[in-house]
């Protein structure tokens, strides 16, 4: 069923003028009961209708027995009961006309087979109705700006919940909560709190799509478990991208990428997570690795927002502090700025010569004067041309020296323009200083690591660069039937030729004969292969011989091949030889392709060879590509520094550059099967590219 516009019937949801509490409770060790205090005790303005058939009242409210027995609708109900209890009020509530459930209750999709039937039946009832469904299995959500409290987490019974234009989506109730607490000690805080659960109706693209819309909200926080439907992904990514929003995103799931290689080095090169994290780059998504660190750039940048990074200053009072912040920039891609003339002179009347450099060494300065010290430095380095940002670190030191700095910070000179970020490495010493800082509401990081890894978002927030539309080459269509199954190399390669890549043909031989007399057409020297749908890996297996230079050794290498490959596998299918001619260059490439589940045809290109899957040096990216992008991709490799003429040695980069787009155009002119293509090597001379070796399987 497709669904109606989300975000309106989400700000409904979110402005109940009632809402009933189906499993309502006292007990303090119940969600219903810490759910149903929090909501009290924040200050709900409408009216709540507990539901509880055990009790006439709960903390001074009326209670019912069930939905059936309310005299009137409530706008919202929320569920706390038995996964089997919910149905049936369910279905009550359906008859009813409430416009929206919250269900926390567990043991649906969660909870396996019979679990995922009764997920089911519970989004039947509600879009047969047309009711909106948040959950099941979450823990709620949580709007300080509209005093909604849905949620049971301990973390939630204090005074106040302070405020901050951040929106948080999460699909893990326990950690938006452990965030949410964690945001409030370090100063920040958020508009919305919204743990999605399973999803089994509104998606967590659904509430992003809210946040883009909600006004209050300027910066976005996600984390990650799961995507139900990629288009929306690409589609919320893009309106965040046009509404100026952020949009930070912390997957799990980093460490299952990989595939095991069954077919080819593809598979196991553009895994799941390394797919995802592709898509994330393309459509503007800050995907990052530490929810503090995402928390940390959250903050910082509903200050800042629209200011790009490239070049950090760092202040600190230890100079084994500086060096360690410095590396942990360096490491994440973010480099140190070089001072201008300007802010050299001014630094030099407080520094000795040598100690004014980038990092700035607070202990080390000439006076004893570490508040007018602390002041001009933040001074010259806030009005450096050369500086995006300042980096504090608070290494253990006379908290005198700390103090300077911090008091500065809260009470920023008018013109300054800059982020400033501090990462305190010390201990409860430093307590003070932090809560200073919360108190103003100025985040921090917990290490000089989490800001490095804040700051290095932060950049390549500031990189983006829109995917444009991809248009096909010449002599690069479709053939007219495509063909279907495993190929071996030899009908890789003529499907590849089709497209218009570079090849060097051969001839599959089934006798030495065969061999010899193709030998005779092709000329010396010779490349031979074993063919085998069986054999994946050739040079595993034995199966190739390179340079073959005459007949007695083609004859001889011929009986080899067989051989090695028996060996390797006593039961494989061998179809031949390949023969061909041998193609020599400086550099092996692999172009891959693949149907992902998710996001469907995606290439994957970078350093080839037997080494493909320990040099990691490659990029992923959606199919097709324009020639633009594949050239701003293969940049951010390693292996690129080669192929643009490492001591002058030029490459056929350009060759490379157009072989991988055909390739995008043939993933794409396959995204309706399942497929998979690996061209490994592509040899890289100076004047032609060659695909070398390639093996292609094609799914109905």
């Amino acid at each position: 069923m497709e669904t109606v516009t989300c975000a309106s019937t989400l700000d409904a949801l979110l402005d109940p003028a009632s809402i009933a509490l189906v499993g309502a409770s006292e007990d303090q060790s119940k969600f219903g009961g810490r759910l149903f205090r929090m909501l009290l005790k924040h200050g709900y303005g409408g009216k709540v209708l507990p539901i509880n058939p055990s009790r006439s009242s709960l903390f001074g409210l009326p209670a019912v027995p069930s939905l059936a027995t309310l005299d009137s609708v409530p706008d919202l109900a929320v569920f706390t009961v038995g996964a089997d209890t919910v149905l049936e009020q369910a279905q009550i509530a359906a008859q009813m006309g409430v416009r929206g459930l919250l269900v926390i209750s567990a043991g649906f999709a969660d909870a396996g087979e019979r679990g995922l039937e009764r997920e089911q039946a519970l989004l039947r009832i509600c879009r047969d109705s047309g009711m909106r469904l948040i959950g099941p299995n979450c823990l709620g959500m949580i709007s300080p700006s509209r005093k909604l409290v849905l949620c049971s987490s301990p973390v939630l019974d204090r005074d106040s919940l302070p405020e901050r234009p951040i929106g948080f989506v999460s699909q893990s109730g326990a950690l938006m909560t452990t965030y949410f607490d964690r945001a409030w000690a370090m100063g920040g805080g958020f508009t919305y709190g919204f743990s999605v659960g399973n999803q089994a109706d509104l998606d967590l693209c659904d509430f992003v799509d809210f946040l883009i819309d909600d006004p209050q909200t300027r910066v976005i926080c996600t984390y990650i478990e799961g995507i139900k439907d990629a288009q929306a992904l690409r589609r919320t990514a893009r309106r965040a991208q046009a509404a100026g929003k952020p949009w930070l995103a912390v997957k799990a799931g980093r460490s299952s990428a990989g595939k095991a290689a069954a077919f080819s080095h593809t598979a196991s090169v553009a895994g799941d997570h390394d797919v995802f994290a592709s898509v994330c780059r393309d459509e503007g998504i800050s995907l990052m690795d530490d929810m503090g660190a995402m928390l940390l750039l959250a903050n910082s940048m509903v200050r800042f927002t629209s200011n790009k990074i490239s070049n950090v200053a760092i202040v600190t009072p230890s100079g084994g502090g500086g060096a360690l912040a410095a590396d942990a920039l360096a490491e994440h891609g973010v480099g140190l700025s070089t001072f201008s003339a300007s802010t050299q002179t001014a630094l030099a009347k407080h520094y000795p010569a040598g100690q004014a450099d980038n990092p700035v060494d607070l202990g080390a300065r000439l006076t004893q004067g570490s508040t007018e010290v602390a002041h001009a430095t933040l001074d010259a380095l806030m009005q450096d041309p050369q500086s995006d940002a300042v980096l504090i670190t608070a290494s253990m030191c006379p908290q005198e020296w700390m103090a300077a700095l911090i008091q500065k910070i809260i009470k920023p000179e008018p013109h300054w323009a800059k982020p400033v970020m501090v990462a305190f490495d010390a201990g409860d010493t430093s307590g003070p200083l932090r809560q200073t800082l919360a108190q103003h509401g100025h985040a921090y990081a917990s290490s000089s690591l989490e800001a490095a890894l804040a700051l290095s978002a932060w950049k390549r927030h500031g990189q983006f660069v829109a995917r444009q539309p991809a248009l096909r080459p010449s002599a690069c269509q479709a053939p007219t039937v495509m063909p279907r199954g495993v190929l071996n190399e030899d009908q890789s390669k003529r499907l590849l030729a089709h497209y218009g890549l570079p090849v060097n043909l051969g001839q599959v031989c089934e006798d030495v004969e065969q061999a010899v007399a193709q030998a005779e057409q092709i000329g010396y020297p010779l490349v031979m292969k074993i063919v085998s749908p069986d054999i994946v890996h050739k040079t595993e297996a034995g199966g190739v011989a390179l340079d073959v230079s005459d007949e007695a050794t083609l004859r001889r290498d011929f009986a080899r091949l067989y051989a090695n490959a028996k060996a390797y596998k006593a039961d494989a299918r061998l179809d031949g030889v390949l023969v061909q001619a041998m193609a020599k260059g400086d550099v092996e490439l692999l172009i891959g392709a693949r149907q992902d589940a998710q996001f469907g045809p995606v290439l994957v290109f970078g350093a080839g060879g037997i080494l493909v899957e320990l040099l990691s040096d490659r990029v992923i990216a959606a199919a097709p590509l324009t020639l633009a992008d594949a050239d701003r991709l293969l940049s951010t490799l390693t292996i690129d520094r080669l192929l643009k003429g490492y001591r002058g040695r030029m490459l056929d980069r350009a060759g490379v550059l157009d072989a991988i787009v055909r390739v995008s155009f043939l993933a794409h002119d396959l995204r309706d099967t399942s497929f998979e293509l690996d061209i490994n090597p592509l040899i890289v001379a100076s004047t032609r590219c060659h695909a070398v070796d390639a093996r292609l399987s094609i799914g109905e």
